[in-house]
Parts: structure tokens; sequence; C-alpha cells
């Protein structure tokens, strides 16, 4: 019995890659959600019929798929659909809050960043040569040591380097490192330098905001998930600047943001808070995202807390619902790492929002003492700022958004 429903599921897949294969994009479910794992590149549009965003995007999507049938052909882009009011689970398990959501996968990997760009087929066909053209930077070093071979990378992102004594395309750690390099390009800059005299090919991971080697690591016959792992932990940043071009993707993770406000004059507090979130605050990720914002480029939310260009750098809690600018200076915030664990706490307990309505909370005995002079609490009661942040998430002009509070 279990064969023939095994065999069941096997034959459905088939068949549905067979009639998808001949399209020009790939219906997914349960059974063949695997069957993309070996393209380099995949957008799937998730989406519900009754959604009008996903009824415009389906002809622009199959335009563009046109677009790139040779290479659909070839097994390396694939534009591909899931119904979500069919593929339950499926849709579930990829946490879809709005419709139609682009996903991109690389090899089988779902990137964190979805796409959030234009919807015509000449944007999509962009984005999609953008992320198949190489960004790798090659160096050739000859004779060099791996230490003084660094020293000629400079680079203002993260950066990830291999260092090869050649660039031999059979050795698998370059294979798996070129492969790495394509899933994780926006997230790091990528650079091979080759002509290392040093024993066994290795990688280094180059700190943006120190402009420092941090690591170097030796590949001993590492797989591509023992790379790639490596690579991820390296790129994956716990503090980030906050812009205009991703304010919608941090936004829409859902979680409170603690920034940093800083301008010209205060742009070096930045690595002490690097430092101070990678020594102290890490416990705290998946609850709070930690951020740097130049207060200049985002003076609406300054003005929204009733503060100014004149008031950089200061500390502040966007919950998405409220703001709530810390009182103290950031420098000295940074000079202790338990204020800002406080803030942290603070705002999960709810004290920041009761502090913010009704002042400071008092000792017990000097509460019931003055509880006849106090005013009540509803005559206090004040509003804080609403959150700017939330505004800039995504937007009911471009998706339907499911369980909006």
């Amino acid at each position: 019995m279990r064969f023939w429903k095994s065999l069941r599921i096997f034959l459905l897949s088939s068949l549905l890659l067979a009639h998808t294969c001949f399209a020009d994009v790939f219906t997914i479910v349960a059974a063949n959600r695997t069957a993309l794992d070996n393209y380099k590149l995949v957008l799937i549009q998730y989406y519900a019929t009754w959604c009008h965003f996903s009824r415009q995007l389906m002809p622009i999507f199959d335009e563009a798929s046109n677009i790139f049938r040779d290479a659909t052909s070839n097994g390396e882009v694939a534009f591909a659909q899931v119904n979500c009011e069919e593929a339950v689970d499926l849709c579930s398990d990829e946490k879809i809050r709005k419709y139609p959501t682009i996903k991109v996968l690389k090899y089988g990997i779902t990137s964190k960043a979805e796409y959030r760009g234009q919807r015509t087929p000449e944007a999509f066909a962009e984005f999609v040569n953008n992320s198949l053209n190489s960004s790798v930077n090659v160096v050739h070093a000859p004779n060099t040591t791996a230490v003084n071979a660094l020293k000629r990378i400079q680079d203002t992102r993260e950066a990830i380097i291999g260092l090869f004594s050649t660039l031999d395309s059979s050795n698998p750690h370059l294979q798996h490192f070129l492969r790495a390099s394509h899933v994780e390009k926006d997230r790091c800059s990528f650079h091979i330098i080759h002509g290392i005299v040093d024993e066994g090919d290795k990688m280094a991971h180059r700190e943006a905001v120190s402009q420092r080697i941090k690591e170097i690591t030796t590949m001993k016959k590492a797989n591509f998930q023992a790379i790639h792992s490596w690579i991820v932990r390296k790129c994956t940043l716990l503090v980030r600047e906050l812009t205009f071009a991703n304010a919608e993707e941090i936004t829409d993770e859902g979680l409170p943001l603690l920034l940093l406000f800083y301008d010209k004059e205060s742009e070096h507090l930045k690595p002490k808070f690097h430092e101070v979130v990678n020594a102290h605050l890490s416990s705290h990720l998946g609850q709070i995202n930690f951020l740097t914002a130049d207060g200049n480029t985002f003076s609406h939310p300054l003005a929204h807390m009733g503060k100014s260009v004149a008031d950089l750098p200061f500390f502040c809690i966007d919950s998405l619902v409220h703001m709530y600018a810390h009182p103290t200076k950031a420098d000295v915030l940074l000079s202790d790492h338990n204020h800002l664990v406080e803030f942290i706490t603070d705002l999960h307990s709810g004290k920041l929002h009761r502090e913010f309505h009704y002042g400071p909370d008092k000792p017990v005995e000097e509460s019931v003492k003055t509880k006849k002079q106090t005013p009540s609490r509803q005559d206090q009661k004040t509003d804080p700022p609403e959150s700017a942040f939330r505004k800039l998430g995504p937007s009911h002009m471009k998706y339907s958004i499911l369980h909006d509070e």
C-alpha cells in the first residue's frame, strides 16, 4: 500500500513537471516543491486569485519568463508560481503575509531579500541579468603570502576573500566558493586572490565597520554546506544601516527597531554600537532589529519625536506602533551595555509605554501616600509618537496584506 502511494506521488510530480516544463512559468505544489533546486536562479510568485495585484502581475510575469526561455531550457533560470489558496502548507512554511510575494531562490536556497522592484518585464529581466552576473573580484598575487595578499583588498562592504594557489576549475573548494558567492552576493562582496604560497585553500572575512580582517579559516576538504554556512555567519550583520532602499524589507520583518540616529560628527559611535551588540546583545536577535540611521536622511522621524538634527546622536526604539526616544546621550548608553539591555527590557515589559503615558513608576509607599493628591491616570494620559517607520513597510497600493493590525 505504501509502495503504491509513493508511486502515485512520484507520477503526479513527474506529470506536473512534464506539463510545466512546456509552460513559461512552473507551477509549484507540495509534490514537486524541490524540482527547481538545481537552477541557478528562480523567481517564485506566491499569489491568491482574489488578489487584484496578483491578477495584474500574472501576464507581466509570463512575459518576463518568455525572455529567459533559453536559460530555462538550460536549467539556469526559472519563473514559478504558488497558488496560496491551494498550496496552503507551502505558503505557511514560507510565512507569506502579503500577495503577491516574490521570493528568490538560488540553487534551492531562499534568499533573505525578496524581489521588491518594479513589476514590469524589463525590471524583472534587469534583476535576473544582474543576479546572474558574477561580481567576484579576482586578484592575481603571485608568490604572495595570504597575510600580505589580503592587504590589497579595499571594500566598504562586508567582504569574503577566497585565497587559492591557482585558479583550478576542478578544485572543489573553488567550485563551492563560487557557488556560495552567487547565493550570498547581496549580503557581501566577494574576492578571489590566487597565487598564494601558503599551504591549503583559505577564506577570510574583512569587516566593513572596522575595515580589518577579522578571521581567516582553512578549507580542509570542506563541502558546500560547510563553506556556505561559514560565509552566512560572517555576512549576517547584527547591526544594519537603515536606508530608504531597505526600509520596506526591514519593516516587513515585523520586529521593533532599536535605532542609533547619528550625524557626520557622531559617526564614530557606529563601530562602538556594533561592538556592544556583538558582545552583549546578540541574545535579543529575533526580538528586535539593531539599526543605524543617518539623522539628516531621516529627518522626518526625528521631527515626529519632537527632535531635530541638533539633538543627534541619540537612541530610540520604534515598536512599529509607537516611538520612544531615550533621554540619555548616546555615548553614555554605549559606555555600559546594561543601559541598552534595560531599554529593550522596558519595551517588552510595557514599561516604556506606561511611563510615557504616566511618568516614571513611583515606589509603592510613595504611591500610596500621594494617591489622594495625584490626578487620575486617565487625566494624565498622553500618547507617544506613532511609528514613523511602519509607514515605510509594504504598501496597500502594491500588496494585499494579510493579518494587518
